[in-house]
């Protein structure tokens, strides 16, 4: 199953289970351009980046390469959404201020992309690109749900899941361009458990899972967890590994 398929076939999951990201990335992020014009989110998914950039420029352009999870983002009038691939963003020679990929560069980090990346960049620009790492939960989240989950997903995960875990590092991503150096950010949530569980059955691995029988071990662990837990906030904290690169 490719992953356009994965995250398709689990388009609603995938929306439900994603937070948004640091307020404080995309301030940084438009901080290193001068023009606001225009910003491409590629590999968007459900628009959780592209709604944030939508704050912070003009207009963005978010593309993905599944239709059902561009049907699942919400509207915003300064955002157009095409379901296209990756290296195909259908934008003109040198029009985007700024290129970010959330959570996906490990999907398509290919020489077509790169080309594409530098076709649409005004020069100067700034590539951006951030990916999850793992969660950091408190010791009864990690016990109950956290650690039983991973232990049954862990063959599920594709090369490109693992290259996302190991961290986004210019020469396994073969980045073409200088690297700049960010600083670090991380998703800090208020959540309950069912809301972290949520946020783990939109992982693909957990998909791919489900998809090979072991459904019913992951949904019991879930039930248990979530009794054990019950529905207090809890903090959780998503470090994200990040890549950014200056375009010529």
């Amino acid at each position: 199953m490719s992953n356009a398929e994965t995250f398709g076939r689990q388009a609603a999951t995938y929306a439900k289970g994603r937070p948004s990201y640091p307020p404080d990335l995309f301030d940084w992020i438009a901080a290193q351009v001068p023009e606001h014009s225009l910003a491409l989110d590629v590999g968007t998914g459900s628009g959780q980046a592209a709604m944030a950039l939508a704050e912070q420029f003009d207009h963005v352009i978010a593309t993905d390469l599944s239709d059902a999870q561009i049907a699942a983002a919400p509207y915003h009038p300064q955002i157009t959404y095409r379901v296209t691939p990756a290296d195909q963003s259908t934008l003109e020679n040198t029009t985007a201020n700024v290129v970010t990929v959330a959570t996906a560069l490990h999907w398509f980090a290919t020489p077509e992309f790169w080309i594409e990346v530098k076709r649409v960049t005004k020069s100067g620009g700034l590539f951006c690109a951030w990916t999850y790492h793992r969660a950091d939960v408190d010791a009864d989240m990690e016990t109950h749900l956290l650690t039983p989950i991973l232990d049954i997903i862990d063959p599920y995960w594709a090369e490109g899941n693992r290259l996302s875990w190991r961290g986004y590092y210019p020469v396994e991503l073969a980045l073409p361009f200088e690297p700049v150096v960010m600083p670090k950010f991380t998703c800090e949530l208020a959540w309950t458990a069912e809301q972290f569980a949520d946020h783990i059955e939109s992982w693909s691995a957990h998909f791919r899972a489900r998809e090979d029988g072991v459904a019913n071990a992951l949904s019991d662990i879930r039930t248990k967890a979530l009794k054990a837990l019950g529905s207090d906030i809890r903090r959780v904290r998503l470090p994200l590994n990040t890549l950014a690169a200056r375009v010529p």
